[in-house]
């Protein structure tokens, strides 16, 4: 996935957040301001930064060592998954915590994934959980909100 489908995902997916129960407020992201909360894979869509170090932070950050043509070294470049989405992608977000409250936030798409897996997994065993549907494609994952809108009696405006 990259950060255009995410995007677009998101977009969908927006709509049916507050159908099923998620009332946190719905905004649009700026640009490098907020933060999506996913693992992006699609190296083509990866940040890059020069930098004259080597180290790294984390497993996914990598370091590449270009040459040019006649040999000669240019800086290093460290290339990592993109951390920001991209600007108008719709987020949800709200705050939590009693003492020091916390704002959270996370892209639609990621809330209504995790809000359909949470009802087609099978609770029962705790050391086992398993999920009762095919949950692999984005197209799964909306026939499933799907579901468990006519579950509620609602329906898509």
């Amino acid at each position: 996935m990259n950060l255009r489908i995410l995007k677009k995902l998101s977009k969908r997916a927006a709509v049916y957040l507050p159908l099923l129960g998620d009332h946190r407020e719905q905004f649009r992201s700026e640009r490098d301001d907020n933060y999506h909360g996913m693992h992006i894979r699609a190296r083509k869509h990866f940040e890059r930064c020069p930098s004259i170090h080597t180290d790294t932070y984390g497993n996914d950050e990598i370091v590449i060592a270009p040459r040019s043509r006649a040999g000669h070294r240019w800086p290093y470049i460290k290339v990592r998954p993109p951390v920001h989405p991209r600007r108008g992608t719709i987020m949800v977000g709200a705050t939590t915590g009693y003492y020091e409250p916390e704002w959270d936030e996370e892209c639609a798409w990621s809330a209504l994934d995790k809000l359909v897996l949470c009802h087609f997994t099978d609770w029962s065993d705790w050391e086992h959980l398993r999920p009762t549907r095919n949950l692999n494609t984005p197209a799964a994952v909306f026939a499933a909100a799907d579901v468990m809108l006519r579950e509620h009696g609602v329906s898509l405006p």
